[in-house]
């Protein structure tokens, strides 16, 4: 459940200071590895007394990661009565959450709110650990109907799906898959044992599992995606609209990638998968039959890019394509899922964009990144790269945790195939050093202000100091200095493309306590309870001073970002961030950062899709380019905020309404 509740590496929890319920024994009645990307990097541990639970839950992410206990007292119907979390969240921040059932009356405090109410349900802590889905479940399977209401909000319900039988440790051990709805965007499954206590749940990125059990997570991860599959290939069927003639946008501005701006009263005509013609009104002939669509007062805009993301789930296609985004660029995912992934959206088999990969490599050790591509030696690196291209991966993506003197090798053996190569800025190296190494391109703008930090900090990049060490000395940075123009001199030498995922870096400097992050703000009230309460956490600040001066070190982020942007270094808008929710922040970045909005529409366009090598198909609206087209109300050429007023979008000329599609990701109206 949390890996889809809370926005990728965001779990929440604390370390508990016993403060409830006296003492419990000390044996674990349930011990679990924590798993990021199929490799243990942590451990809970369970215990239960009568109807108390204690959980120690840790795992260690890049130098990030929880430490936690929290310890639960239940009724006998396993509604939580007295909760406590204290610690340290998943950024390293300290946490004390409190929940308590006084009479009648429930009262909480979190790091995201507090508040009470006399209504009877499930309290949903926001510091989460692996065990709270468990409980929830077994209050579920416990109730009437199998379904209860949700503290401070929503309603969640259970549905037992399969049996298996599975070897662990211990012999063979049966573990029962159930669903449960109205944690997330789509179904959470979990998988329990015969005394209703957890066995395995997750996915791909982040799981936790039985101790003893951890060869079987493969088959277990198979069945629930099938489970899962089955569900949302039935729900496609009625998303998805063919038309059986051609389809004309009328009456329309459309967005000139080309030119930049804005043309007015025009007239596209799509057919099949492609755009057969487009110009003014008066010049363009609706072929008959056709469906007409009327445009006045809307924006046709090409299908955007988001060119930094993770599809974890399947209901990450439903959010893209509502978002207006046709296309996307995987950063580091798991190989075997993602080409699932991306053969079922390419079919439409399921709805979802068309997905450009990378492979993300790492070097082996306590900060190496969520990736089972990980090396140490030459040899092991030319086999990666190799192993990357046969699977058809045209670009490589290079981890924090990698030597430096594998770079050059991997670079080597990357061009050699004809693959691009990518990356975080690996420890002990800074940016020139990388791009002078053969870099085609960099992740995330934080890295660019690192360049000039010397070793001390660049030695430690692959833990929290990338993001520490911008916020505190990024303003310091003199952008009108000798050194940054020599910088950007080489960047624009070498044609070094940049990815600079502002959203991600704003949302980690500036996060405050009780408020969403700014990338999901605008829609923090559609979204579902628990992933909007689950999304909201501090930020790296510990108190408003220092969040002050973070502001300044991000603001004059801001301005290296339109300092790259004048010098015409290729770049491309991502957001590493919540699917389909994070890209119109990311562009209203730009445009606070001084673009025009037609300027920041261009870097999620056509901009895009030449750097992707895929300008020829898509990015633009011209006749004979594949029909992947966005209709919004208003115009995000004048207000970049209107990108997200898709009503219609198009993906190779099959239709999908937005609405729709957002509601069938459980995203209230708008």
């Amino acid at each position: 459940m949390l890996a889809r509740i809370g926005l990728r590496a965001r779990w929440l929890a604390g370390l508990c200071g016993g403060l409830l319920l006296g003492q419990v024994p000390a044996h674990a009645d349930g011990e679990y590895a924590i798993l990021v990307a199929g490799t243990a990097r942590g451990q809970m541990t369970v215990v239960n007394e009568g109807q108390t639970r204690r959980v120690n839950f840790s795992f260690v992410d890049r130098g990030r990661g929880p430490d936690v206990t929290s310890v639960v007292r239940t009724d006998a119907n396993g509604l939580p009565l007295e909760l406590s979390v204290k610690g340290v969240s998943y950024l390293k921040v300290p946490v004390d959450e409190q929940f308590r059932r006084q009479g009648e009356l429930a009262v909480w405090t979190s790091s995201a709110d507090r508040g009470s109410t006399p209504t009877p349900g499930f309290y949903m802590q926001h510091e989460m650990t692996s065990d709270v889905s468990t409980v929830l479940a077994r209050a579920l399977l416990s109730s009437k109907d199998r379904a209860l209401p949700l503290l401070p909000s929503g309603r969640a319900s259970i549905e037992k799906v399969l049996t298996r039988d599975i070897d662990t440790a211990a012999g063979k051990r049966k573990a029962t898959l159930y669903l449960i709805e109205g944690v997330g965007f789509s179904p959470s499954p979990i998988w329990l044992d015969d005394s209703r206590e957890l066995m395995f749940e997750g996915n791909v990125w982040l799981s936790g599992v039985r101790k003893g059990a951890e060869a079987a997570v493969p088959e277990l991860l198979r069945a629930q995606d099938e489970a899962l599959e089955k569900r949302e290939i039935a729900q496609a069927q009625k998303l998805a609209r063919r038309a059986s003639g051609a389809v004309v946008f009328q009456n329309v501005s459309i967005y000139d990638a080309n030119a930049r701006q804005a043309r007015r009263s025009q007239t596209v005509v799509v057919r099949g998968d492609r755009i057969e013609a487009v110009g003014a009104n008066a010049s363009v002939a609706i072929p008959a039959g056709a469906q007409v669509v009327d445009g006045r007062g809307k924006t046709l805009l090409p299908g955007l890019f988001d060119m930094h993301v993770h599809v974890s789930a399947n209901s990450d296609g439903l959010m893209y394509l509502a978002a207006g985004i046709t296309s996307v660029r995987d950063l580091a995912n798991d190989m075997d899922s993602i080409l699932a992934r991306r053969k079922a959206f390419d079919s439409g088999k399921l709805p979802g964009p068309r997905i450009f990969l990378a492979g993300m490599v790492d070097g082996k050790g306590p900060l190496a990144g969520p990736t089972k591509l990980l090396v140490d030696t030459p040899e092991e690196a030319r086999a990666v790269v190799e192993k990357l291209a046969s699977n058809g991966y045209p670009q490589v993506k290079l981890y924090s945790s990698l030597k430096p003197e594998l770079v050059p090798v991997i670079v080597e053996a990357a061009h050699a195939k004809g693959m691009r190569v990518s990356g975080h800025i690996p420890a002990g190296m800074n940016m020139e050093q990388a791009v002078r190494a053969g870099y085609d391109e960099v992740q995330h703008a934080n890295f660019w202000m690192l360049n000039f930090m010397g070793p001390e900090i660049n030695n430690k990049t692959n833990g929290m100091t990338r993001f520490l060490a911008v916020a505190e000395h990024g303003r310091e940075l003199d952008l009108n200095s000798k050194p940054v123009a020599d910088f950007i001199a080489l960047l624009q030498q070498r044609h070094t493309s940049l990815d600079p995922t502002l959203t991600v870096i704003e949302d980690t400097v500036l996060g405050e306590p009780g408020h969403p992050p700014s990338s999901i703000a605008a829609m923090f009230n559609r979204l579902p309870p628990l992933i909007a309460r689950a999304s909201i956490a501090s930020g790296t600040a510990k108190d408003a001073d220092a969040r002050e001066h973070q502001r300044e070190s991000f603001v004059k982020l801001r301005q290296f970002f339109k300092k790259m942007y004048e010098a015409n270094i290729p770049m491309v808008a991502g957001t590493d961030g919540m699917a389909g929710v994070a890209l119109p922040r990311e562009l209203e970045i730009y445009v606070e950062a001084g673009l025009t909005p037609s300027q920041a529409l261009y870097l999620a366009t056509l901009g895009a899709a030449n750097v992707a090598g895929e300008g020829k198909r898509l990015g633009s609206i011209e006749a004979g380019k594949l029909a992947d087209l966005v209709l919004v109300d208003g115009d995000p050429t004048v207000q970049i905020g209107d990108v997200r007023k898709a009503t219609l979008v198009m993906k190779n000329g099959v239709q999908f309404r937005s609405e729709e599609m957002w509601q069938a990701a459980g995203v209230r109206p708008r």
